[in-house]
């Protein structure tokens, strides 16, 4: 397995560096081909602004800033990529919004990534994390590179979250590229008896994955802690890793709330990149 179509999105150039630094290497190691997308979300402001269009009228020109501040963040990525070496295949410029426009190109990658916190232009900015909604809705595994990100190389301690769940399998199913190239990685079970159906315990069905692939594990098993994703963080800070794998939720309220405490701590606080799965 391996990566050869990568997805990045382009927005905020002064804190994207890292991202689009990372996205290259990767690209570079996989021998895979880069695409990014830009996208100005001035089709949403339109259609926000039609409740109000008698007392003041809106039309495309009015918008077409977004349009132009969304090139010039393409631009940038792609200057970025050239520089690298990294093959550049295609960039676009959408005038939907980041959240819409990007689960649906990443049904044509094999992986997409995006900022920890790419907000849209205050404009269209609403209460809900892009990563979080993109995260949901996106097929392939998803990369978050945090603006302040501790590394822009490939990363060479890899820290798996594991619980058994779907997510997190789906999450170390996309992951495989970048784990086979350590060779070796810790994996931080927390209540991983919810799931195993096969009577083994902890996490020793996924280190026996893994071993097919060629990836030797570190098995830990951290105490219970009430915040597990705070648990992760201070996991990963102590000992070193430069890349956090997990699942993560967000079906019902419910079961967010339950379980996806972990997804929100991760994206809000993480210094370093996280590859997560839906």
């Amino acid at each position: 397995m391996s990566y050869r179509s990568i997805l990045v999105h382009a927005c905020q150039p002064a804190a994207a560096q890292a991202r689009y630094l990372l996205a290259a290497r990767i690209a570079l190691a996989e021998g895979a081909q880069l695409a990014g997308i830009a996208a100005s979300g001035s089709l949403e402001v339109l259609y926000r602004s039609g409740a109000a269009a008698a007392l003041m009228p809106i039309g495309p020109e009015d918008c077409a800033f977004l349009t132009e501040n969304a090139r010039h963040d393409l631009a940038a990525f792609e200057e970025t990529v050239r520089a690298s070496g990294a093959r550049l295949v295609s960039g676009r410029v959408t005038d939907e919004s980041a959240a819409a426009a990007l689960p649906l190109a990443a049904r044509y990658a094999d992986l997409l990534v995006i900022g920890q916190a790419c907000s849209p232009d205050a404009i269209v900015a609403n209460d809900q994390s892009l990563a979080r909604t993109v995260l949901v809705h996106a097929p392939c595994p998803v990369l978050v590179v945090p603006a302040d990100s501790r590394t822009v190389a490939m990363p060479e301690r890899p820290l798996i979250a594991w619980d058994g769940s779907m997510e997190a399998s789906r999450a170390v199913r996309g992951a495989l590229p970048l784990l086979q190239r350590t060779g070796r990685v810790t994996v931080a079970c927390f209540f991983p008896q919810k799931y195993q159906a096969d009577g083994s315990a902890g996490g020793a069905a996924l280190v026996a994955y893994l071993a097919c692939h060629g990836v030797a594990v570190d098995l830990l098993a951290p105490a219970q802690a009430a915040s597990v994703g705070h648990a992760l963080l201070a996991l990963a800070d102590l000992r070193g890793h430069d890349l956090l794998v997990m699942g993560s939720f967000g079906h019902s309220r419910f079961r967010e709330v339950v379980l996806g405490g972990a997804t929100r701590t991760v994206l809000a606080e993480t210094g370093i990149p996280v590859l997560m799965a839906h």
